[in-house]
C-alpha cells in the first residue's frame, strides 16, 4: 500500500530510486535526496501532526510537504546524511550536539503538569505485567513510594522516543548539524528528566553502562538540580516500561530483556536515587 501511494506521487525515475528505510507506525523510503514517510489510511492525519511537531522542534526547514495519496498521509522531508546512533560514531561533538538539542527542546513550555495519578497508573500497569518477577515488583513498589518526587512538574516539549533508530549521527565529511532526532509523532509535553532517561535506555546504553552513565550525567549538569534528581526516578521507570513492552508485545525476547535491563534498573535506583540531598 505504501509503495503504491508513492508510485502515484513520484515520477518514474524517482520511484525507481526508492530505497526502504523501515519504520514501525509508518513505512519510510528515500530516493537519496528526500525521505517519504507513509502513514496508513487510518493514521493519515499523523503526517501533518508530525510536520507541525517538527516545526515546534525547530526542524521546519526539513519539511518539504505533506500530501495525501490514495487516502494515505505522506510526510516528505529532506534527507539527513546520517546513520542511527552507534558507539563507534559517538564523539565529543556528538555529546555537545545532544546537549544543545535536548536543552533547546526542553526550554519550550507545554500546558499542564505531570500528574501523580498518571505516574501511579503507569506503575500499576507495570506491576500487573511484571508481578511474577519479585525484584521487578519490588522496584515498582519502591518507585510508588517516591512518586511525589516527579509529580507536579511543569511539562516541557519532549521527543519521548529517543531510541538509537531515531537518533541519527552525521556521516563523516557531511555538512550541517551533527545529530538529528526523527519520528516526532510521539513528541509532546512531558518531564525533561524522562526524555533524558529515554535517551539513556534507548541509545546511550549502547556505549556500555559506565560510559552511558557518564554521558547522561554530563548532559544532566546543564539542567537544574531537581531535573538531575528526577533521573533517579525516571531511569528505573523507563527500564520497567521496556520490560512491560517486551512482556506484552514481544514475549519471546522478554527473558533476554529481563536479564539485561532489570539489573541496570535496580542498580541505577540504588546508586542514583536522591537521598539526603545527594544524586548522581
Amino acid at each position: 500500500m505504501a509503495v503504491a501511494a508513492l508510485k502515484g506521487l513520484l515520477p518514474q525515475e524517482g520511484f525507481a530510486r526508492l530505497t526502504p528505510l523501515g519504520g514501525f507506525e509508518a513505512r519510510v523510503y528515500t530516493d537519496g535526496e528526500r525521505v517519504y514517510k507513509v502513514y496508513r489510511r487510518e493514521e493519515a492525519h499523523l503526517a501533518a501532526l508530525e510536520a507541525r511537531r517538527m516545526a515546534r522542534a525547530g526542524l521546519g526547514d526539513l519539511v518539504l510537504g505533506v500530501v495525501e495519496v490514495e487516502g494515505q498521509g505522506v510526510l516528505v522531508t529532506r534527507r539527513f546524511p546520517g546513520r542511527p546512533f552507534s558507539p563507534e560514531a559517538f564523539t565529543g561533538k556528538t555529546l555537545s550536539a545532544l546537549s544543545h538539542l535536548f536543552l533547546s527542546l526542553h526550554r519550550l513550555p507545554e500546558p499542564g503538569v505531570v500528574s501523580r495519578e498518571e505516574l501511579l497508573e503507569r506503575l500499576e500497569r507495570f506491576a500487573e505485567s511484571l508481578h511474577p518477577i519479585p525484584e521487578a515488583l519490588g522496584l515498582v513498589k519502591a518507585l510508588k513510594r517516591e512518586v511525589d518526587l516527579a509529580a507536579g512538574v511543569e511539562r516541557r516539549f519532549c521527543h519521548r522516543d529517543a531510541w538509537a533508530g531515531n537518533l541519527l549521527l552525521k556521516e563523516p565529511g557531511a555538512a550541517g548539524m551533527e545529530v538529528l532526532l526523527v519520528d516526532w509523532v510521539r513528541s509532546g509535553g512531558d518531564d525533561p528528566a524522562r526524555d533524558l532517561a529515554l535517551l539513556k535506555t534507548g541509545s546511550l546504553d549502547l556505549l556500555g553502562e559506565a560510559r552511558a552513565r557518564e554521558t547522561l550525567f554530563r548532559l544532566g549538569r546543564l539542567y537544574p538540580k531537581e531535573v538531575r534528581e528526577r533521573l533517579g526516578f525516571y531511569v528505573p521507570l523507563t527500564y520497567l516500561h521496556d520490560l512491560h513492552w517486551f512482556r506484552s508485545k514481544k514475549p519471546e525476547a522478554f527473558p533476554e530483556a529481563l536479564e539485561e535491563k532489570l539489573p541496570k534498573a535496580l542498580a541505577f535506583f540504588q546508586d542514583c536515587f536522591p537521598r539526603k540531598g545527594k544524586a548522581c
